[in-house]
């Protein structure tokens, strides 16, 4: 038995003892190990064919929204199960949150307090130095929120998040309810101000993950539109790029690249601006001109990633159906001056 299979079915059994396998939480095609797959020489500088590849828990229902935090632990929402899980090197995985209000997507501000996009209060929330959480912005004008899905922090402290309908679409992922904003869209909030701008993006019609390139002149936003329904070919799952301004109005909008197979849903920008998505089969990485260099598979459906770094060592903590894996990678994550 090969030294990743020994790991995988010590985790496997780990995880089973841990949480138990709910039920549609088994993996993708089980058996398939993970895979690095070089399809341009970039790509082997990225990843190494034989990167060490490991599944550190298997006990979620749906894995979303890792993050790594400043003391090297991760969390990562089991959004089915109403919690959030945290992993720490040599520790069991345990419960960080529960209730979680079904957390999707979670990021740090500028104070290094933890933001959840929460499907559950449809608002974005934050942790405060108290421990407490604290609703920030739930409401478009007198309209409440769909169910923010994902977020990002810009150099200004600025708030940036997606509200697709997902959680109050699926009844294992919120309280349900139904969509009164008028339809699914891209927000920037300013945490001092109060103020909340809706963003214009008429080429994304289901907005997922979003990540800026480096120095911000560049947003990337999934629309995972094709998420609703797939087996409608025509839906959208690419990811659209957007010029940034010094003001945060976006211009030039453009088609980055279609994701396939399945819907992009969690992305990240590395440091030298690719852009590393998520899909059914694992992750894709794209460079900044949207060409393909290679993917990592996996053997479960891929929802979202987190890059970490540890003792030198550049990391990615991938979230896929019930599991959370690491990666070792050769990059760390693009990075901007704050103002």
């Amino acid at each position: 038995m090969s030294r990743w299979l020994q790991q995988f079915s010590r985790s496997l059994c780990t995880g089973l003892l841990m949480a138990g396998m709910g039920a549609g939480s088994a993996l993708a095609s089980s058996g398939d190990a993970p895979e690095v797959v070089v399809e341009s020489p970039e790509f082997a500088d990225l990843v190494d064919k034989g990167a060490d590849i490991r599944q550190l828990y298997a006990g979620a229902k749906w894995s979303e929204g890792p993050l790594a935090l400043p003391d090297g632990s991760v969390i990562w929402s089991d959004i089915k199960n109403n919690r959030v899980m945290i992993w720490r090197e040599g520790e069991e995985v345990r419960e960080w949150l529960r209730p979680a209000q079904f957390h999707n997507g979670h990021t740090l501000d500028h104070d290094g307090r933890v933001l959840a996009a929460s499907h559950g209060k449809r608002a974005v929330e934050r942790q405060n130095e108290d421990g407490k959480w604290e609703v920030l912005v739930d409401l478009d004008g007198e309209n409440k929120l769909n169910s923010p899905n994902d977020l990002v922090v810009d150099r200004r402290g600025r708030i940036w998040f997606t509200d697709p309908t997902f959680g109050i679409d699926e009844p294992e992922e919120g309280y349900g309810g139904r969509s009164v904003t008028g339809g699914e869209y891209v927000y920037r909030f300013d945490p001092d101000s109060s103020e909340l701008t809706r963003l214009s993006t008429p080429a994304v019609k289901t907005p997922n993950g979003l990540a800026f390139a480096p120095n911000e002149t560049t947003l990337y936003i999934a629309d995972s539109e094709q998420g609703h329904d797939r087996e409608d070919a025509s839906l959208n799952h690419h990811i659209v790029a957007y010029d940034v301004g010094d003001d945060g109005a976006l211009s030039n909008e453009r088609i980055f690249t279609e994701v396939s197979p399945g819907v992009p849903d969690g992305l990240k920008v590395d440091e030298h601006g690719n852009v590393w998505t998520s899909s059914d089969s694992g992750l894709q990485v794209f460079n900044p001109e949207g060409q393909r260099l290679g993917r990592v598979d996996l053997p479960e459906r891929t929802a979202n990633l987190a890059f970490a770094e540890h003792d030198g060592q550049h990391y990615l903590f991938v979230t896929a159906t019930s599991s959370l894996y690491r990666i070792p990678v050769s990059i760390g994550e693009a990075r901007s001056e704050r103002d």
